[in-house]
């Protein structure tokens, strides 16, 4: 994956995470600042995701902790091989939100 394939594939994460959450109801509001994607909860918690452009990775900040994913396979996976879409599920419950990802 190059950088400008890296940027459009996150780019379109990002639009998938807002649209999901809006499908479902979930009241949070989304912002994005540069490489930086907030997701901010009712009860003003936040989850924080991170584009590493020199490493071509995509960093998730949340209750649960810190979290690094590569691209592998076509999806995007942790060094325990966890995707990231099941991690921001669950970074998402522990912030008081039960969403599905798909």
């Amino acid at each position: 994956m190059n950088v400008a394939e890296f940027h459009q594939n996150i780019d379109q994460i990002w639009d998938s995470i807002e649209e999901q959450l809006e499908n479902q109801d979930i009241d949070a509001d989304c912002e994005r600042q540069g490489a930086v994607f907030t997701i901010t909860f009712e009860n003003r918690t936040q989850i924080v995701i991170n584009k590493q452009e020199p490493l071509l990775e995509l960093w998730l900040a949340s209750k649960l902790g810190g979290f690094h994913f590569s691209y592998k396979n076509g999806d995007w996976l942790n060094y325990e091989g966890k995707r990231f879409w099941d991690c921001l599920a669950q970074a998402c419950a522990a912030h008081g939100e039960e969403v599905s990802f798909a």
